[in-house]
């Protein structure tokens, strides 16, 4: 504690905030007065100057807190795109660090807190000083002199401050560089104006999120009809350009004064009110103001809740990362064969996997080294041609597969031919050793368990193998050990999916070469006629199933308990079936004889390879993969985090995302790849072919019930709906719910979370009776449409 600090005004960079300050260090002066920010790393430039100069004109301490996230990770990190209603970015990006900061540098009983509301919003301060407690928190500017926003610029300017630029531009605040959730369609109208590249940046991120939850939702809405609708960006660009936005539209912000999800409405800063004020005829801008009557308390409303569930909208398949003599074979592929470009995408990867999988490395740093192997899913439902896309893509493995074969028979042959004459010549000379006479039999044996052990050091190589004939656990871990460590399963029917769930095993399923070799870990098995110990296994996986398979995967305990599942690559494209056209257009002749060659050359040149070609990442290969890592860990977190409920599978996207790279970057470069490092460009395809997988990855585990959240929330709302209460308690809840989903109280926070986050229920402030025992229950309210029957 700092006992030194008695008045913290909570700086937004908004002009309300500095006349805020002015008048606390006109009254307290300025050696215990703090100026706090907290920065949501995307603000406007000229935001941090404009502070920088109020802190130097008042002579004050600037203190700047963070989070570390924007806006936009954070709304991934809850599942919710923020909006007017909900924005999730004030509570994790201002409000918390703020508090986190103020309890460990102040004293509630003797430090106030400042906030920057004016006499317009006089009926907001009760709710405000109740969610500061143990603060006392006041606003300056609710009391007289009344001033509006065009009085507190004016007053800064005759001050030599000059005020921020938004402002000069026409924004009402200085929050976000003009893109803040709350604001309306003239706010992002007007943005889309005067910096284009930051609407469009906005608007990429809001297109991404809507894929990524799979629902309609955005952050403007509008009402047509009487019905609540999203608007996003995409579509209001287009309304830009036609004129048609509503310019009244210009919502609000307030990140420090929005203190519970009970106070509905829009917050603005500093006076955004119509209501003109007399002008100031002085330099002194704090008196000679007529008095004006705060605006009245509002009505709390209400608006549409989102869906908890719904279909994902899933991501296209991005052929564009695909070197282009690939790129163009899928696409006709997928033109031929009238299929989902996805698919035959998907399998291609699966192709490149095969042909470089066990024979190349990814160098990631340090000791991280990713393998070049992948699982790959592509879920489908019947009468999709998937035999035919199998075919194509996979014909060239096979003819690889006979040139290896041809090129290793002479050595076969020689190898079977030496091990047939050294048996001989060890069983001629056991015999010989047998029949002779004692003085000489000494000598014989001893030559003939020479003999016999040349002969049995003799080992005989198999005909070359890419893919397996069969995807049993004991005919995969054999043919490893035959080939060198790899092998391929590929199949247009999933068998292997009913082999992982156990359905053609009385007992259970041995996973182990399936996990291992995804992994690269050592396999070792003991049989009764042999001992099989692999090195580094490289299994590739490139399979289709039927929707359904996935859901009955799912329910194996045993596939998801240990991480079998969190190893594929899924892929869920939507069937072209009732779409297809008749006549297609045919593969032309040239790119199907590129492909066919590409992909021999390619396993031919690193079929040989003993010691894995490695792969160097460039520098800035390397920065964008970290990036990319740097966007996914908070994804991961438990409670909040998009992929928090996936987090076994998306914690191992980086790595499918390094394993991608190098494929591509081998197709790009077919004789020397391993002299060449993986490029920018070929990283950055990579990360998009991995943010399309975690797309359909996050539809797959849907399908397999991973989020339990999304359920366990529905239950509750199940609940609610039940009993309508317009007003319940945590404890109401745990004595109506089931105590195998529900066992703890504190087991209700994360889907009560999520029911407040898309709107059912609004958590009331904690009623302190500042006594000792027990804290009250929390309590909620209802969306009335869960509390109002309807007839």
């Amino acid at each position: 504690m700092n006992a030194a600090i008695r008045h913290v005004v909570m700086m937004s960079g908004g002009i309300g905030s500095w006349a805020t300050a002015k008048r606390v260090i006109d009254e307290q002066g300025p050696d215990e007065v703090v100026l706090l920010f907290a920065d949501t790393k995307v603000e406007d430039p000229d935001l941090y100057r404009f502070l920088n100069d109020a802190a130097a004109q008042l002579g004050a301490r600037l203190v700047t807190v963070a989070d570390g996230r924007t806006p936009w990770e954070v709304f991934r990190d809850r599942r919710i795109i923020g909006n007017s209603r909900i924005a999730p970015c004030s509570q994790y990006l201002k409000q918390i660090p703020c508090r986190r900061w103020l309890e460990e540098n102040t004293d509630p009983a003797q430090c106030a807190v400042y906030v920057g509301i004016d006499w317009t919003e006089t009926h907001r301060l009760p709710a405000i000083q109740e969610a500061y407690r143990p603060w006392t928190a006041l606003a300056p500017l609710c009391e007289p002199p009344y001033l509006d926003k065009q009085d507190l610029i004016r007053g800064a300017e005759a001050r030599g401050l000059r005020p921020p630029r938004l402002y000069a531009q026409g924004f009402p605040h200085n929050n976000c560089g003009g893109a803040c959730v709350r604001g309306g369609q003239a706010q992002w109208a007007l943005l889309h104006e005067t910096n284009p590249a930051r609407f469009a940046d906005e608007e990429r991120q809001e297109q991404q999120m809507r894929a990524e939850l799979g629902k309609d939702v955005a952050i403007l809405r509008e009402r047509v009809d009487g019905a609540t609708r999203p608007l996003p960006l995409i579509e209001l660009r287009s309304r830009i350009t036609r004129g048609t936005t509503d310019t009244g539209d210009w919502g609000g912000c307030g990140c420090f004064t929005e203190p519970t999800a009970n106070d509905p409405e829009p917050l603005h800063e500093g006076g955004d009110s119509t209501v003109t004020t007399q002008p100031v005829d002085s330099a002194d801008m704090w008196a000679g103001l007529s008095q004006l009557e705060p605006a009245q308390p509002l009505t709390p409303m209400w608006d549409d809740p989102a869906p908890l569930k719904g279909p994902r909208a899933l991501a296209d398949f991005p052929t564009h990362a695909l070197p282009s003599w690939l790129r163009d074979f899928v696409a006709a592929v997928a033109e031929e064969t009238q299929t989902p470009v996805d698919l035959a995408g998907s399998i291609a990867l699966s192709v490149l996997a095969t042909a470089a999988g066990g024979r190349s490395v990814v160098q990631v740093r340090g000791s991280w080294r990713e393998p070049t192997n992948l699982y790959v899913v592509v879920a489908l439902p019947p009468a999709n041609r998937k035999s035919a896309v199998f075919a194509l893509l996979s014909d060239p493995l096979f003819d690889a597969e006979e040139r290896l074969r041809e090129a290793s028979g002479p050595a076969i042959v020689e190898a079977q031919m030496t091990a047939r004459l050294a048996k001989e010549a060890a069983d001629n000379a056991a015999s010989k050793a047998a029949k002779a006479a004692p003085d000489e039999r000494d000598a014989l044996v001893e030559s003939a368990l020479a003999l016999a052990q040349t002969a049995e050091s003799v080992k005989v190589p198999v005909e070359p193998q890419l893919l397996a004939d069969d995807a049993t656990a004991e005919t995969v871990t054999s043919r490893l050990a035959e080939q060198g460590d790899r092998i391929s399963v590929m199949s247009a029917e999933g068998e292997i999916f009913d082999i992982m769930a156990g359905r053609y095993t009385s007992g259970g399923v041995n996973l182990g070469v399936f996990l291992k070799g995804h992994a690269g870990d050592r396999l070792r098995v003991d049989r009764q006629t042999r001992k099989e110990y692999i090195e580094n296994p490289a299994v590739t996986m490139g399979i289709c199933v039927q929707p359904q398979v996935l859901e009955a995967i799912g329910r194996n305990e045993a596939a998801r308990g240990r991480g079998l599942l969190g190893r594929f690559l899924y892929s869920l494209p939507e069937s072209l079936v009732g779409y297809r056209k008749s006549e297609p257009d045919p593969i032309p002749d040239d790119i199907k004889a590129t492909y066919h060659r590409n992909i021999i050359d390619l396993t031919l040149a690193l079929a040989d390879w003993t010691d894995p070609a490695v792969l160097q990442l460039a520098p800035d290969a390397h920065t964008a993969l970290v990036q990319f890592q740097d966007r996914v860990e908070p994804k991961l977190r438990q409670r909040e985090g998009s992929l928090g409920h996936i987090s076994d599978w998306a914690g191992k996207v980086v790595g499918a995302t390094a394993r991608i790279a190098g494929l591509l970057h081998l197709a790009e470069h077919l004789e020397n790849g391993h002299t060449v490092p993986v490029s920018q460009e070929t990283m950055r395809g990579a990360i998009e072919l991995g943010e399309y997988f975690t797309s359909h990855g996050l539809a797959a585990f849907d399908a397999m019930g991973a989020d339990q959240t999304a359920d366990r929330a529905t239950s509750l709302l199940e609940t609610l709906r039940a009993h309508g209460w317009g007003e319940f308690s945590k404890r109401d809840l745990m004595l109506k719910v089931s105590r195998s989903e529900f066992p703890t109280a504190d087991a209700l926070d994360p889907a009560l979370g999520l029911l407040e986050d898309h709107g059912y229920v609004r958590a009331l402030p904690v009623q302190r009776s500042g006594g000792r025992g027990r804290p009250p229950s929390p309590r909620y309210l209802t969306h009335p449409r869960l509390s109002t029957p309807t007839h």
